[in-house]
Formats: structure tokens, sequence, C-alpha cells
């Protein structure tokens, strides 16, 4: 899959859920996204084959980014764009060139808050 880095016009924050605050009664308030770093992406089109494979898999709500390798991403992170929280399912690394500046990551990210993994489901 042919990246171009020139494409990546939108940021994306990547991160943990950790517990919220106490509350009067000693409830926690649910979790809350903590940002770890921040990186540039583009949005890329899921394949035929990979949108019915996923919900062959129950997985829905999932959308493809890529993002300058980085080997801080690993699978189970969150991601939040635009305010919409995602859990990295897969983390597809670009080998082929070693860590140079032409190498690539593809994320399949899983909305969170459409009743996908993790919280708000």
């Amino acid at each position: 899959m042919k990246v171009n880095p020139y494409q990546f016009t939108e940021r994306v924050e990547f991160g943990t859920l950790e517990p919220g605050e106490m509350d009067a009664n000693g409830q926690t308030e649910g979790d809350v996204f903590k940002p770890k770093l921040k990186v540039w992406f583009g949005h890329r089109q899921q394949t035929l084959n990979q949108q019915y494979t996923l919900e062959g898999l129950n997985v829905k709500y999932t959308k493809l980014i890529a993002i300058r390798h980085n080997n801080d991403i690993e699978e189970g992170m969150y991601a939040k764009i635009k305010g919409r929280l995602y859990q990295v399912l897969k983390v597809s690394a670009d080998e082929r060139n070693g860590n140079g500046l032409n190498t690539y990551d593809i994320l399949t990210l899983q909305d969170v808050t459409k009743g996908g993994v993790g919280i708000n489901g």
C-alpha cells in the first residue's frame, strides 16, 4: 500500500485510559483519556476484502490511518481524533526500509463510542 506523507493532514493523540476522579460519594466518574503523544496521520481506505473480514469477525466501526513509523504505538492503546475515542486493534508496520523517514505504519482503529471495544460500548 503506497503512502503519501503529504496526505498527513490531521492530528491523532495516542494514550491510555485511566480511572477518573472520585466524586463526593466515593464513586469513580469513569475512565479518562490520558494522551502520551501526538502525531500527524492520513486516512486510508479499507478494501472490500478487509471490510468483509472484519464484519465476519464481528468487528465494526473501524477505520484505517497511516502514520510515520513509531515504535511507541502499540495494539490496545487508545487514540483520539477530533474528540472521538478509538482503540488500536492492529498495527501493520512497514519494515521494508528499516526505521528511516520513509517507513509508515497502517493502524486499524475501532470507534469505542459506537459500541465497539473498551468504554462507552
